[in-house]
């Protein structure tokens, strides 16, 4: 996953117009014990803003306890959330990195995740 820039991806949807997301660069939040990589996508779709959150866990220390995530998609993050998707991931396997974790395309036009070691 490292070295990937903003990029744009394009889905077809039969005979309409395809939607063209633009993708950040991998971004990086390190923690002691644990650390995560994510990216965020939008798009805009029958005339609306989605955003993809995309991310994989590290435990990164051997400690019985593992990396938890709070993952969500949101509207105006700097003046107010409206919240329109959230979950919560956890990871405790220090040998190898999670499986990549997806949101899927939901309404909004923010991705946020905070991890923390519990």
């Amino acid at each position: 996953m490292d070295g990937f820039g903003a990029e744009p991806l394009v889905r077809s949807t039969g005979n309409a117009p395809a939607a063209v997301a633009t993708c950040s660069g991998w971004k990086q939040i390190n923690i002691t014990g644990g650390r995560a990589k994510y990216r965020e996508c939008t798009r805009t779709e029958s005339g609306k803003r989605q955003v993809n959150g995309t991310f994989q866990l590290w435990d990164t220390k051997r400690d019985g306890k593992s990396v938890q995530a709070y993952a969500r998609t949101d509207y105006n993050h700097w003046y107010g959330d409206k919240v329109t998707w959230e979950h919560f991931y956890g990871w405790g396997d220090d040998k190898h990195p999670s499986g990549l974790i997806s949101s899927g395309w939901r309404e909004g036009d923010d991705f946020e995740l905070v991890i923390e070691l519990k």
